[in-house]
């Protein structure tokens, strides 16, 4: 197999399923290769087998870097039976079988070989690889917290799946719960008592009726979901507690913190709100010279990007960029539709061409600053 194949089979080996993650092992194997090839590898160890890396390879020149970016972590298996070993990395009929193929262990090994090959260059690269993204970006968010310090970057390429097409950003997450307190009473005298459970449904009806008055010409228009709603303690009293999950995809240009007063008016009076989860949406214009040069590496392996493409999931770059702020590119050579799926797959035509797009990207940077 090809070295790219090699590390790839070698990283969906590890499980890094999240909970609980484990990605130490996969970042120590990585680290190892990288700082074989000349990097310099820092690592942050943000929880007991929870790893960041970070690898800077520098040019005479110091220039501002072209950051490559991945997650080591993957969703857990689910329930349904697998028809392949989830940690084989089985090769069929030109495709490679096992969790985290396309989303994103593929992607990494292709920027981590990409790298390495391109070592011998006079190039100012970084590779930002995390743990915890399918969580909230909790490696990146840890980065954040303890003040990790990166290069300065001069664009950031984001190996998630898109089948090697570029997409040009990705809707936000805000993620959040509202509480909702009542007064306890039998069930046969609830008049006695607050049903906190019907405040909650009442405040879930509204949630879904809710109105965005703004759209995005590629993203579209924002959405509300209520995934969760749990309340009450018995059958036979009215409920004093009960809390909704309430997940809000956002677009470039809104304010979330005027969102979560939103919700809190939703919720009315007494209601709690708590923030899980605050990503930020990303987009970087099609004009913009990071595009163009990802576009320009995209299509000479053969990926036409048709008009304007932008991402369904959120990213770490929703954090990174603003660590150092960049154009973003959202390039990998995962299936998307094959993310969290069972028997989940990649083909081995796109993570081979994932790697030289790399290769290209590298390269050209480096003579984009000569």
């Amino acid at each position: 197999m090809s070295k790219v194949l090699d590390l790839a089979v070698a990283l969906m080996a590890i499980d890094t399923c999240n909970p609980p993650g484990n990605e130490k092992q996969a970042a120590d194997f990585i680290a190892a290769m990288l700082d074989t090839a000349g990097f310099t590898v820092q690592r942050q160890e943000f929880a007991p087998g929870r790893t960041n890396l970070i690898a800077l390879k520098r040019s005479s020149r110091m220039a501002p870097v072209l950051a490559f970016t991945g997650h080591l972590d993957t969703v857990p298996l689910g329930t349904a039976e697998w028809g392949r070993p989830p940690f084989g990395g089985k090769i069929s009929g030109g495709k490679l079988y096992g969790r985290g193929s396309s989303d994103m262990k593929a992607g990494v090994a292709a920027f981590v070989i990409a790298a390495i090959d391109m070592a011998a260059l006079d190039r100012d690269t970084a590779l930002v690889i995390t743990a915890g993204e399918e969580r909230g970006c909790e490696g990146a968010l840890a980065m954040a917290r303890d003040g990790i310090a990166l290069p300065e970057v001069a664009g950031w390429i984001v190996a998630e799946p898109t089948a090697n097409k570029v997409a040009l950003g990705h809707k936000g997450a805000l993620f959040s719960y509202l509480h909702f307190s009542g007064k306890s009473a039998h069930s046969s005298r609830p008049d006695l008592g607050v049903n906190a459970i019907y405040k909650a449904c009442a405040a879930a009806l509204a949630l879904r009726d809710m109105q965005f008055e703004m759209s995005h010409p590629v993203l579209g228009a924002p959405t509300v979901n209520v995934g969760l709603i749990e309340g009450g303690h018995a059958p036979n009293a009215v409920p004093d507690r009960a809390k909704l999950h309430v997940d809000v995809r956002t677009i470039p240009g809104m304010d979330h913190s005027a969102i979560l007063q939103q919700l809190e008016t939703i919720g009315g009076d007494g209601v709690r709100l708590e923030r899980v989860h605050d990503i930020a949406p990303v987009w970087t214009p099609g004009d913009a010279s990071l595009i163009k040069a990802c576009r320009s590496a995209s299509e000479a392996e053969g990926y036409m990007t048709s008009g304007e493409l932008g991402a369904s999931f959120f990213t770490d770059a929703s954090v990174l960029a603003k660590l150092a702020p960049a154009p973003v590119a959202i390039l990998g050579p995962g299936e998307p539709g094959q993310a969290h799926v069972t028997d989940e797959w990649c083909t081995v035509a796109n993570i081979e061409a994932a790697e030289r797009i790399y290769c290209r990207l590298i390269e050209t940077h480096g003579q984009a600053n000569s």
